[in-house]
């Protein structure tokens, strides 16, 4: 990846952590980003067309029972999920997913929705069982409720079985939305990412410098880059910065531009002594990689 200064550490993320996307995969926004919404639409549905081109995220789908709008729609491998009450990583890397996030207007319990792998139904999950632990991380701490038909909204979470399939699609009484992206060939296996943090050496000013992650698609297939990002300092000892999802084709790369904000150092002589003041940490199935930042001393004379 050129102009990037990275330090990959092509190993296995040490703890298992997790990793959870939330982007459809007919529609793929970037982390940070709002969801597209559209305008609901009512009608009578049967079980739409699966040759048919999926309708965009947040369209809604009627039913006898209820109105369905799903918002996200995404098959990944791994799951971002804390991994400490102060950073999160990635889980279950090997892993498929299909994670949606759905909106109801009536009645349908959790039990209602499934995922079809051809002629297999999946019931939904949680990733409690089997890894410790029942939180994903998304945008912020507590923000990954999961579908309660009473609130009539959450993410639903379904781990399909490994091998390439001719359909993938996410099922309700009456209703229904299809993957697409080559949702089913995906399923052959995990995605080959290399990524790297691209972040300045050195920072001066009263701003906050433009941080990215630079993702590449080294396999044959389209595949859904899911990277957990931390950062060390200024001010903290260490935080969630974001989640990072991007569905990527074979052979392509992508550039996701980082949130950054920052609480700024007092003048306690930290700055400008030629030690990092800023690191961040990424994670990602099968790698890892960290830039640092020194903050230096403005021409003003004023402190970065």
């Amino acid at each position: 990846m050129t102009g990037v200064r990275r330090r990959s550490l092509l190993a296995g993320i040490a703890g298992g952590l997790a990793a959870l996307t939330g982007c459809t995969d007919t529609t793929t926004p970037r982390s940070g980003t709002a969801s597209p919404t559209a305008t609901p639409t009512r009608r009578p549905t049967a079980d739409p067309d699966p040759t048919a081109s999926p309708p965009p995220s947040g369209t809604a789908t009627r039913s006898a029972a209820a109105e369905v709008t799903v918002d996200e729609l995404g098959l990944q491998y791994g799951l971002v999920a804390p991994a400490s009450p102060d950073s999160i990583g990635i889980r279950d890397p090997e892993t498929p997913y299909v994670v949606a996030s759905v909106r109801v207007d009536g009645t349908l319990p959790l039990d209602a929705f499934a995922l079809r792998v051809d002629d297999e139904s999946v019931p939904p999950t949680t990733p409690d069982a089997r890894s410790g632990g029942d939180r994903l991380y998304r945008t912020s701490w507590g923000d990954d409720g999961w579908y309660d038909a009473n609130r009539g909204r959450g993410l639903l979470l379904f781990e399909p079985p490994s091998g390439a399939a001719e359909r993938v699609r996410l099922a309700w009484p009456g209703g229904g939305r299809t993957l697409g992206d080559a949702a089913g060939a995906r399923l052959a296996g995990p995605p080959a990412f290399s990524a790297a943090v691209d972040a300045p050496e050195t920072h001066a000013g009263t701003g906050v410098p433009s941080v990215a992650v630079e993702a590449a698609n080294e396999g044959e297939r389209p595949g859904r880059f899911v990277g957990a990002l931390n950062r060390v300092g200024p001010t903290v000892a260490y935080t969630p910065v974001a989640r990072l999802t991007e569905l990527v084709p074979a052979g392509e790369s992508v550039r996701l531009p980082v949130p950054v904000g920052w609480g700024w150092p007092d003048d306690d002589g930290r700055v400008g002594d030629g030690d990092p003041d800023v690191t961040y940490h990424l994670h990602y199935p099968g790698g890892e990689d960290s830039a640092s930042v020194r903050l230096v001393e403005s021409d003003s004379g004023g402190s970065a």
